[in-house]
């Protein structure tokens, strides 16, 4: 694969152009479509970024963010160490998916990306491109003889004198520990909470004649479950998986379109059809019982398969209190820590060392433990404990979640809790003296609503 021209200037992609870049920032893409479901191609894709050493900062259904290198790294000019940052974008059609590709550096100062840098961050691009376009061919040979060529915004060139340096410096750099690098790289868990983050309080969902108004931090906790069942369904049925990956992959879409340019203040009021009122009640559940279960994160070694349960939570307060103590800025403290373990198949780093093979890689996913009998439930939807019989859904609270809507907000007064139930084909009436149908298995396969 080659450059498209000798400089080119990004497309209108959606995730990152040029226009919103800083002045001077260097950076490469390229535009995909692979005739794949949308899923499969971001499972791949997130093995490809775990391959190329890359730490996932948020990795939400239609989003994969991630970041390699630190800012003593850019001192050696070293293709490996280089502070880089991948932008991935996914968008689902009705016959393949459209795959959307930014690197772009994290140079440590705001001038002299050029003095030395640019011919390095050309082939830093160059690979990590080439990477993803092959996990791409895997997916679809026939669409991988049709890419187009990568586009590039490398700036006016090198100062050559400067590269002369980088002999000098990768010496010095082998002085710097792994724990100033990882001062330096600091960790920003909010990036996997794509409502928290943009200040809003609440997030409004509004059906025809009822709204269901959730704080941010549970609506994070919502597409966090959305993307966890699209992941790994498991026993769902599949038009349930079809439901939820289209409401989350909508609801993303949402955030990204007001969060823009208007920030903060833009009051996030997602409207939904009567078909999604159900996919939102179920989300809503999932959302609570997570928050209510303890959470733990599984990491299997990926060379060994040796497994081993860490508390994100935990880890969250060693690192606060370690970035503490070296004066860094402090991990926020409000982030969820269902949300925090919520990011899947990612690397660990140097911060995961297998204590059998000194692997030091590991795919993670969320596990819980059943409030009753204590067993280890690894399912994305929750139901029932399968040892124990032990009903999750009876630790939901009776409040329910759909209300009546009035001029300044939803009313005190709620109206009537939706079924939920997965949608079908409307049925005709039934008369007064007819008898209630029974529900079916796939129906008794969603959580019930409170109180029923």
């Amino acid at each position: 694969m080659t450059w498209a021209d000798g400089n080119g200037r990004a497309p209108a992609t959606g995730i990152g152009t040029g226009d919103d870049r800083q002045a001077g920032q260097l950076a490469a893409g390229a535009e995909r479509s692979v005739a794949a479901p949308l899923t499969v191609v971001r499972q791949h894709l997130i093995a490809a970024v775990r391959n190329l050493g890359f730490q996932l900062t948020a990795e939400q259904l239609t989003v994969i963010q991630a970041v390699r290198g630190s800012k003593l790294g850019a001192v050696t000019l070293q293709p490996a160490r280089m502070p880089v940052q991948l932008q991935i974008g996914l968008e689902a059609g009705p016959a393949a998916c459209r795959v959307t590709v930014q690197v772009n550096d994290r140079w440590p100062a705001k001038v002299g990306r050029n003095w030395g840098a640019t011919a390095v961050y050309q082939d830093v691009f160059g690979s990590v491109l080439a990477a993803v376009d092959a996990a791409l061919a895997r997916l679809d040979p026939a669409a991988a003889g049709g890419f187009a060529d990568w586009w590039r915004n490398t700036g006016t060139g090198d100062v050559a004198a400067m590269q002369n340096a980088a002999g000098w410096a990768a010496q010095a750099g082998s002085l710097i520990s792994r724990h100033t690098t990882r001062f330096l790289d600091g960790s920003d868990p909010a990036k996997g909470a794509p409502v928290s983050r943009t200040g809003a309080g609440t997030f409004t969902f509004v059906a025809a004649d009822t709204v269901a108004e959730v704080p941010t931090q549970l609506a994070d906790g919502m597409l966090t479950v959305g993307t966890l069942i699209t992941s790994r369904p498991g026993q769902m049925p599949a038009n349930l998986v079809t439901q939820i990956q289209g409401l989350v992959y909508r609801v993303e879409e949402y955030i990204a379109a007001a969060a823009a340019p208007a920030g903060a203040s833009t009051p996030f009021r997602f409207t939904v059809d009567p078909a999604d009122v159900p996919v939102v009640t179920f989300l809503h559940q999932q959302a609570q019982l997570r928050e209510m279960l303890p959470v733990r994160t599984l990491l299997i070694c990926t060379t060994c398969r040796l497994e081993k349960i860490v508390n994100p939570e935990l880890e969250r307060l060693q690192e606060r209190n370690r970035r503490t103590r070296d004066l860094a800025t402090t991990v926020s403290a409000v982030i969820s820590p269902f949300v925090l373990a919520g990011r899947l198949a990612q690397t660990k780093g140097p911060a995961f060392a297998c204590p059998r093979c000194q692997g030091l890689s590991a795919d993670e996913s969320v596990v819980t433990f059943c409030r009753q009998c204590g067993d280890r439930r690894t399912e994305s939807a929750l139901r029932s404990c399968g040892k124990c019989s032990f009903d999750f859904r009876s630790l939901l609270p009776k409040a329910p979640l759909w209300v009546a809507p009035t001029d300044n907000g939803p009313a005190a007064t709620p109206a009537a809790t939706p079924a939920v139930a997965p949608p079908t084909e409307p049925a005709p009436p039934a008369s007064a003296s007819a008898p209630a149908p029974a529900p079916t298995p796939v129906e008794e396969s969603w959580p019930r609503p409170p109180g029923q």
